[in-house]
């Protein structure tokens, strides 16, 4: 065996030319791979954490009944100021979040005097909300402090649709927990800009106060718990629930996953793109090596005449084109591997931007992530494909006549 490797070496060295055009068909399928799936794995991870850190944090927790009938009646269905203290201790007894923030949602209309638009608000703790919201950014205007009792912050599509400047005062309409009308006067402190554009057409973010003093209510909406790792997610909210069940808390949770359905769709979608692009790719490379093989096996026909005439099987000849193939796939896919880290580092360090994807109102900086299985399922891709694109070129030598291979000139 150890014959046939030192053979199938000197024929790689042998014909170096023929043997750079396949490794560097190898070694751009690798490094085609590994670009893209790191990028595609970047951008997963930049739109989950800006998601969890703008609007949905990683788990929320209601009122038992909320996601079903919170909809016709929300108020009904309200976190009760007396439940709160209790329920944050349990939250940290289970886990060790990094905030635990109570948020009151309403609707309603907010008027320039002018014209009124239709709303989505949401009261909050300006002091938890600044590591929860990190990923919201603030285009005019000053953040939002605890002592800002009438001030607010307006979403950046409708500022733009009001005919108001940062500092003056808009009315907001909603209604009561009661069912009544009521309004407040608020000041526009500042712009905001979540990077979804539907949402930052409607929104309006207050300290809570002001959002419970316009709704008549000391209760919350929801808490929103916001964890040190994404990955414990789905092992917190689980022992969450088994707490509050042994406490005899009627609540209920949602993780972040459970909320966002345009993630999954994007995931979903560059999922089949990725798929689509590594199947062309795997293709090119895999008909490239094998029209190099071919070209090996008419160049080397006296070669493989010869080696049948002293005794050599059609097995022995199959086996000696697919170890090269082998040793070709394992050299080119380590290099692709090598040159795959050096293009995604040289990227990220780059930091181009990509164009705002549909739906969004920010860029995002281009990143590659260089991923541990992205990288073992390359190198793994490259030696096969290597391997399988050489099976018919190895399956032909083995069948040339002996007599007409010996006459090849």
């Amino acid at each position: 065996m150890s014959l046939g490797w030192k053979i199938a070496l000197l024929n790689i060295l042998r014909n170096g030319r023929r043997s750079l055009i396949t490794l560097a068909a190898i070694i751009f399928g690798c490094v085609s791979l590994i670009v893209f799936g790191g990028f595609v794995q970047s951008m997963y991870e930049g739109m989950r954490e800006s998601m969890i850190r703008s609007q949905l944090g990683h788990i929320q927790i209601y009122a038992e009944g909320y996601n079903q009938y919170g909809k016709v009646s929300p108020s009904e269905y309200f976190i009760s100021s007396d439940q709160l203290g209790n329920i944050e201790s349990q939250i940290k007894q289970v886990a060790s979040p990094l905030v635990v923030a109570p948020r009151l949602n309403f609707s309603g209309l907010i008027s320039d005097g002018k014209q009124s638009i239709a709303i989505v608000g949401v009261g909050i703790d300006a002091d938890k909300e600044v590591l929860l919201s990190s990923a919201i950014t603030i285009t005019q205007g000053e953040d939002l402090f605890p002592e800002d009792v009438s001030a607010a912050h307006i979403g950046e599509g409708l500022f733009n649709s009001l005919d108001i400047n940062v500092g003056d005062y808009v009315t907001l309409l909603a209604s009561t927990q009661d069912g009544a009308i009521n309004a407040v006067d608020i000041q526009v402190a500042g712009v905001i800009n979540t990077g979804v554009k539907d949402l930052d057409d409607r929104l309006i973010r207050m300290n809570l106060p002001l959002a419970q003093e316009l709704m008549y209510t000391q209760d919350v909406s929801r808490l929103i718990v916001l964890l040190e790792n994404t990955d414990d997610t789905l092992a917190i909210s689980e022992r969450l629930n088994q707490q509050f069940s042994q406490q005899g808390l009627k609540l209920e949770l949602k993780r972040w996953d459970e909320l966002s359905a345009y993630y999954h769709q994007v995931v979903s979608l560059f999922d089949g793109v990725f798929g689509f692009i590594s199947i062309i790719v795997l293709v090119i490379v895999s008909l490239s090596i094998s029209n190099t093989m071919l070209m090996a096996v008419m160049e080397r026909t006296r070669e493989i005449g010869t080696i049948r005439a002293m005794g050599g099987t059609p097995m022995q000849v199959i086996g000696l084109i697919l170890l090269e193939s082998l040793f070709l796939g394992i050299i080119g896919s380590a290099l692709g591997l090598a040159l795959g880290m050096l293009a995604a580092k040289g990227i990220t360090f780059a930091e181009w931007m990509m164009p705002r994807p549909p739906g969004s109102t920010q860029d995002y900086p281009i990143r590659i992530f260089v991923m541990t299985d992205i990288l073992i399922q390359t190198f793994l891709l490259g030696v096969c494909i290597a391997v399988v694109s050489s099976i018919y070129p190895a399956v032909k030598a083995s069948r040339l006549s002996v007599v007409n291979a010996l006459r090849f000139a």
